[in-house]
């Protein structure tokens, strides 16, 4: 399984590929690298934007699976156990 590291580094590569191609698609990978990073730099991250962006993930991860098309489910898996870890479960 990928480090939360590689999972930043993953989605901040889909951004720059999706850029111009699908915006909505770009921005959820922007903001899931960055969120990634936010928690591994042990920065405080708020619910509103974890959730909204939990929410984007879940829904562009029941589009159909378009080849070339980030691992949302890997991303949305990453940031669960992030905070998981972060509120000390």
């Amino acid at each position: 399984m990928a480090t939360p590291a590689e999972v930043a580094n993953d989605m901040a590569a889909h951004e720059r590929y999706w850029d111009g191609r699908d915006r909505e698609v770009a921005s959820t990978c922007r903001q899931a690298a960055n969120l990634i990073r936010a928690f591994l730099n042990g920065d405080r991250v708020d619910g509103r934007s974890y959730h909204g962006l939990h929410k984007r993930l879940l829904r562009l991860d029941l589009r159909e699976n378009v080849q070339g098309y980030p691992n949302f489910q890997r991303a949305r898996l990453t940031l669960e156990e992030l905070k998981r870890r972060a509120n000390g479960a």
